[in-house]
Parts: structure tokens; C-alpha cells; sequence
């Protein structure tokens, strides 16, 4: 069919385009008339048929629903095929729904902030390189964003830089928008995603809704995205190569913030700061109490009065020997604040982790020799107790024939008796 039409195209006529072939002229007419038409493969049906509809309420729900949790849903409801069709089906309705248009939306002032983290690698004077991470929210409406720089990403940092930025912003969105970071969202044995505890019980001291991202869509969350991008092209190369503290780091990213936050936004034609201005009334207000992020470790005084933490042992006054007491410690900063019942007994800076060091204040190594010495004389004397002779006793000296005529009278006692 194919040569025939191009020996039409060629200007052949039906008689001498059938001569060529081979056929005859009815055959090439009715190449010619009739159009080539694709062959109809017929449909299969699929064991998996009856459950697309349920599989497609949930992926389109979670995309990265667990396909194993699935399958085993699926069996529960009477699927007799096999796991692998389920996966080829999930893939498809993946990049379907993940290749969705995403429709840009606006926020309403106060509605929505959004927080995430970036990792950083700087060199120091050692020539070694450690690693620093940057906390950062964005608000909706506005665009402002509130940047502080850590040396981890765990949970108690988590919650401490969620209370600073707030203290920043002086409020609170109505919700935060997260993507899959474990400090914030944990995963049930269905395979559905919850706020952890400890962050619920902060959404509940500030009064916030935690909201959870689709992953690997950055676009849900394109606001902070795009806060971070600005700030490692903007930011970071300005001062990634300064020999600075955390504190001066996060110095110079405020004062990063209080110079952008004057440009003016090229879609709205308005500052950062103009727009907070109309969303700063939309704000939660602050609680009367800040949140208590510090975390707490209850440890046991040793006989050599001591509290043992991250293989880092430090003095604590002798009287309270096999005492249990408690150890706050600010994330942000390391500053740790010991106390017993409630009572402040001192606050120390703690060492890193892994240093394995003793720090004996010579005030407690003082009070602790006192007691030693006390102790070791107490128990000085009381050897010296025990070893004391037992005190002269007068004894009766007697001629042994008292003892001859003691013994016949007890002789004659026993035959009278007889």
C-alpha cells in the first residue's frame, strides 16, 4: 500500500502502479481510497480492574503511599493478582498527578508560612570543613523571611527556632507548611503522615496548624524555596569564607534580611516590608509565655560527685551525692542550667560531644576533699574503736581445796536424792 501511494505521488497511473506491483487495478483503487487505519489491539482486562477507582483515591491523596501497604490492603478486599501490576499502575498515576499544572495561588495576609532547611559546608582556620545548617520561614502574604543559622537540625533546634521566629515576626501564622522532614511529620502503619507530639505541642502553645507538603513538589512550598535560593546566591558567598562565631553569622543574616526586605518586589511593586505592615494585624499574637524548648535529662550525682552527659563528666557540689537532678540545655546556644527540686545550683557551658572531658570546679574539688578527709577520719577512729583491749576483770583467787569441798557436797546431794 505504502509503494503504491508513493508511485502516486510520482504521477503513475492505477493501470501502470498495478503493473509494477504486481496486483491488480481493482487492489491498488482501493489502496489508493482507502485510508491506512492502525490495527485494533484488543483490550485485556486486569486482575487489578475492580480496585483502580480505590487506588486512585488514595495516591491521589499521597502520592508516595507505601505500595506494599497497599497491596496488602488490596488483598484484605479479595486481589488475587500480583504486586508488580499494583507498582506499574502507582508509577503511572504518579507521574500523572506529579506532572499536574501547579496553579500559583496568593495567600491571605497571616494564612501560611512556610519552613525549611539548608545545609552548608564552610571551611575553617584548620583547613577542615563542618557542617552549618539555616533555619528558614517565610510568610505567605508577605514574603519576609526570618533566617537563623544552627549547628543541627534536631528536634529541640527545631522548636527553638520556630519560637525566635516568631519573636521576629511578633505572631503567628494560622498554619505552616512543612515538606517530609522527620522532626515534623511521622508515618503510621498505613502509611499516613501525622505531626509528631512535640511538635503538635507547640502548634498547640501557639495556636498554628502543621501542615505537610507533597514531596518532591517544591512548588507547594516555592515561597521558602525561593527564599533559599536568593540567599545562597545572595548571602552566602558574601560571608562563607569569614572566620565568624554562630552568633556573628546570625548577625550578618539579619542584617542581610533588614536590606531586602527594603527592595521592592517586582510582582507586587510593593517592599517586603510594606506588605508585613498590611499581614503584621493578621498575626496571631504571642502567648504571655514563650514555649520551653530546652530540653531536660534527669542524671544520678556519682559517689565522686559528678553528672555524666555526652561522655562529658561535670562536678556538682558534694551534698548532693547520689542525688538525681536535672539538666536543662539550650539548643541554640549549649548553655546548660543544673538544678535539684526546682532550685537552681549552677549554669555551665557544655562541651562538645565526644571531647570526653572532666570539668572539676575548685570550689566543688574543695568541699569534696573536706568530705573525703572528714569521711576518712570517721572511719579512722572507728577502727581504732574496734581495736581497743577489752577492760582488766578482777577474778577470786581460790586454794584448790575449796573446789575439792565444793564438789563432795554436790556428791552428797545426789545420793540423798537417790
Amino acid at each position: 500500500m505504502l509503494k503504491a501511494k508513493n508511485l502516486h505521488n510520482k504521477g503513475y497511473k492505477q493501470k501502470e502502479i498495478a503493473r509494477i506491483i504486481g496486483v491488480t487495478d481493482r487492489t491498488i483503487r482501493n489502496y489508493l481510497s482507502n485510508p491506512a487505519t492502525p490495527r485494533k489491539i484488543p483490550k485485556r482486562s486486569s486482575l487489578l480492574d475492580p480496585y483502580k477507582t480505590f487506588i486512585k483515591s488514595i495516591v491521589e491523596k499521597q502520592p508516595y503511599y507505601n505500595c506494599m501497604i497497599l497491596f496488602n490492603r488490596l488483598i484484605s478486599q479479595g486481589y488475587t493478582g500480583k504486586i508488580s501490576i499494583l507498582r506499574d499502575y502507582v508509577a503511572m498515576l504518579r507521574k500523572e498527578i506529579l506532572t499536574e499544572a501547579v496553579i500559583r495561588f496568593e495567600t491571605e495576609p497571616g494564612r501560611q508560612a512556610q519552613v525549611d532547611w539548608k545545609e552548608y559546608r564552610r571551611k575553617k582556620q584548620n583547613g577542615r570543613k563542618n557542617k552549618i545548617y539555616a533555619f528558614t520561614m517565610t510568610l505567605g502574604f508577605s514574603r519576609k523571611p526570618f533566617i537563623m543559622h544552627t549547628k543541627s537540625m534536631k528536634q529541640s533546634v527545631l522548636e527553638a527556632c520556630h519560637v525566635k521566629a516568631f519573636e521576629y515576626f511578633q505572631g503567628v501564622p494560622k498554619e505552616i507548611l512543612y515538606d517530609n522532614m522527620k522532626t515534623a511529620f511521622v508515618c503510621d502503619a498505613e502509611g499516613r503522615f501525622h505531626p509528631n507530639k512535640r511538635l503538635l505541642a507547640l502548634a498547640n502553645h501557639y495556636g498554628f496548624v502543621p501542615k505537610r507538603c507533597q514531596i518532591r513538589r517544591p512548588q507547594t512550598k516555592g515561597k521558602v524555596e525561593r527564599t533559599i535560593g536568593y540567599m545562597v546566591g545572595n548571602y552566602w558567598p558574601r560571608v562563607k569564607d569569614w572566620d565568624l562565631s554562630l552568633d556573628e553569622l546570625n548577625e550578618t543574616a539579619l542584617n542581610w534580611l533588614k536590606a531586602i526586605n527594603q527592595n521592592i518586589l517586582r510582582d507586587f511593586g510593593e517592599s517586603r516590608n510594606d506588605r508585613f505592615e498590611k499581614e503584621k494585624p493578621y498575626l496571631t499574637s504571642l502567648p504571655a509565655v514563650a514555649y520551653d524548648y530546652l530540653e531536660h535529662h534527669e542524671l544520678i550525682v556519682s559517689r565522686e560527685s559528678l553528672i555524666t552527659y555526652e561522655t562529658n563528666r561535670y562536678s556538682v557540689p558534694p551534698e548532693y551525692i547520689k542525688k538525681t537532678v536535672t539538666l536543662k540545655i539550650d539548643p541554640l546556644t549549649n548553655q546548660g542550667e543544673l538544678l535539684f527540686e526546682g532550685k537552681t545550683i549552677r549554669k555551665t557551658t557544655l562541651k562538645p560531644k565526644g571531647a570526653r572531658k572532666r570539668i572539676m570546679l575548685p570550689e566543688d574539688e574543695k568541699a569534696i576533699n573536706k568530705v573525703w578527709l572528714k569521711q576518712f577520719l570517721k572511719r579512722q577512729s572507728n577502727q581504732k574503736r574496734k581495736r581497743q583491749p577489752r577492760e582488766h576483770q578482777e577474778v577470786e583467787i581460790r586454794h584448790p581445796l575449796d573446789y575439792e569441798k565444793l564438789f563432795a557436797e554436790k556428791e552428797e546431794d545426789v545420793v540423798c536424792t537417790r
